[in-house]
């Protein structure tokens, strides 16, 4: 990861509106890992160049995503991508946005991990093996109020603080497989 990343964006209005689409949220989760070309992302996704150009477009002139570098390949030229940041902060213009952009929003993030879960599937059928518990579903139904999802937030800070130490502390690792490691909050 860049030294010189933010820890996080925080986004405007109309920020979150271009991040209301799943396949730009999956664009974003792989330029978090590492830079890429839009041929590099195209290939990942199963999509054509021409739509990962829309959507890296998009993403670019919203300040999402920033070129890194150029590369030659025969007569093109590949521009690479990064996310900026570490994290996309919604929170500060959440009250401001209408109950539909809201619920588009949420929708794009629920078709990200369906991608990502489909992507997971994939891995473990051609690997024909799992060495280890995945898909472990832990549900817990709390109260829809104001403090439960507070306290909820204070834990799920904990944990991502956590997870964040943990990955440093691995990030030299090189040769082992990896493992995303998913949390989230749905209505129930």
């Amino acid at each position: 990861m860049p030294a010189d990343r933010k820890s996080k964006i925080d986004v405007s209005p109309t920020q979150v509106k271009i991040l209301s689409d799943p396949t730009r949220l999956r664009i974003l989760s792989m330029l978090f890992e590492q830079e890429a070309s839009i041929s590099g992302l195209a290939k990942a996704l199963g999509l054509t160049p021409a739509t990962v150009h829309h959507h890296v477009n998009r993403l670019r002139k919203a300040k999402l995503i920033r070129p890194t570098r150029s590369e030659m390949r025969g007569n093109l030229a590949e521009t690479y991508y990064e996310m900026p940041a570490k994290g996309i902060d919604s929170s500060h213009v959440w009250d401001r946005l209408k109950d539909e952009e809201k619920v588009a929003y949420r929708l794009a993030v629920l078709g990200m991990l369906k991608g990502m879960i489909n992507d997971s599937v994939k891995a473990i059928q051609a690997r024909g093996t799992v060495e280890w518990e995945v898909g472990r579903l832990l549900f817990y139904k709390l109260p829809w109020r104001r403090d439960a999802i507070t306290q909820v937030e204070e834990v799920l800070q904990d944990t991502k603080r956590r997870l964040a130490r943990l990955e440093e502390s691995w990030r030299e690792e090189t040769g082992a497989g990896r493992v995303a490691v998913v949390i989230t909050m749905l209505p129930a």
